[in-house]
Order: C-alpha cells, then sequence, then structure tokens
C-alpha cells in the first residue's frame, strides 16, 4: 500500500483516468484534452482523451512508449514545446 493512496477515487483502478476523462470533458465541455502520463493507466486513457504524451524521464517502458502520441525523456522538452505552440 502506498501512504495516502485511497482505493476509493477512479483513478485508483483500471480504466478510472479514462473515466476522469470523460468527467473532465462534460463537465467542463473541453473540446480537446490532453494525458500526460509515463505508466499503462495513463496510455489506456486516450481515448477518451485526444491525444498521450508519454513520459520516460524517470523509467522508460516502452509499452508506453509505443503508445504515446508523443514521448519525452525531458519535461523542459515539453514545457518548452508547448510554450512555443501558445505564442
Amino acid at each position: 500500500d502506498y501512504a495516502g493512496f485511497d482505493d476509493t477515487e477512479p483513478t485508483s483502478r483500471s480504466g478510472g483516468k479514462g473515466l476522469v476523462i470523460r468527467r473532465l470533458k462534460e463537465h467542463h465541455h473541453y473540446q480537446r484534452l490532453v494525458m500526460i502520463g509515463d505508466g499503462a493507466t495513463d496510455a489506456e486513457a486516450s481515448p477518451p482523451a485526444d491525444a498521450f504524451i508519454g513520459f520516460g524521464g524517470n523509467v522508460v517502458r516502452e509499452e508506453v512508449k509505443k503508445k504515446a502520441s508523443w514521448y519525452v525523456t525531458d519535461f523542459q522538452e515539453l514545457i518548452t514545446s508547448l510554450a512555443i505552440q501558445t505564442k
């Protein structure tokens, strides 16, 4: 068990992150939502996420890398690229 881990939250189980993304899109009327993560449950959330950015800054997981629309190992690369895109 993890300290502070709440197993009643939907994100604690398989498919839960996708459920949360669907709820966010419905509640806030987001047209696009991108999931960023480093694990299999992050990758499985796309769809309903419109894209999945895999992160391998701590551990490179080949399965996550294969499922990612974009894969980064340096979080600063992601921040810099997104900042450029919004200008």
